[in-house]
Order: C-alpha cells, then sequence, then structure tokens
C-alpha cells in the first residue's frame, strides 16, 4: 500500500505565485525520496519587513514520520534560497534520523536467517 505525503504550505505577508508553489512542492518531494515514512509536511513562508535584504524571507518546516517530528527554519534573502537552504538542512536532519535508526537495528530490513 502506497501512502502520499500530505504537503500543507501556509504564507504570511506574501502571495505565493505558481512557479514558486511547483519549485516548494519539488524540494519537500526530495525529503521524501530520503525518508519515505513521512506522513506530513507543515511549511510556513513568511515576508519579514527587515532593513537588510538577508533573511527578510523566512522559511519554516515540520515533517512528521511515524512518531518522529523534525524541525528546520532558514533564512534568505529571496523565497527560493531559504527554501533551498531548509531543505538542505532538513536532508542533513533525515540522514542523521536514519543512520540512528540503522545503529539501533530498525532502519535496514537483515535477511532472514535459514
Amino acid at each position: 500500500m502506497e501512502h502520499k505525503m500530505q504537503l500543507i504550505i501556509t504564507s504570511k505577508n506574501i502571495e505565493l505565485a505558481a512557479p514558486a508553489r511547483r519549485h516548494i512542492e519539488r524540494k519537500m518531494a526530495k525529503l521524501e525520496r530520503h525518508l519515505p515514512n513521512i506522513t506530513a509536511v507543515n511549511l510556513e513562508i513568511t515576508s519579514e519587513k527587515t532593513r537588510a535584504a538577508q533573511g527578510r524571507f523566512v522559511a519554516q518546516v515540520t515533517v512528521s514520520s511515524d512518531g518522529t517530528i523534525m524541525r528546520g527554519q532558514e533564512r534568505g534573502d529571496n523565497l527560493l534560497t531559504a527554501v533551498d537552504r531548509l531543505t538542505d538542512v532538513m536532508l542533513g536532519q533525515i540522514e542523521h534520523h536514519k543512520s540512528r535508526l540503522n545503529k539501533k537495528g530498525r532502519g535496514a530490513r537483515r535477511p532472514e536467517a535459514y
């Protein structure tokens, strides 16, 4: 049975155009390729009024996967940069999570003993 990751995108103080939404969906699908049992991804994009351009856009994500919750937040001078940085951070967290599972013997399938 195949399950589908639920992606919820919320934006504050910014209107997401269709190309930006597609970019975000593509980046978040990348997370599911690395950790297939993700059930929900909640992404919040915020545009803040700052004097400096750096950090104007904030991307926050919460990823739920079989009882494990991972969170990340990144800033960027534009929306796509913030999402790209956030994706990189979350991929690092997923790899760390998977390595911990493998050390405990729960992540990798072992062949049955005969």
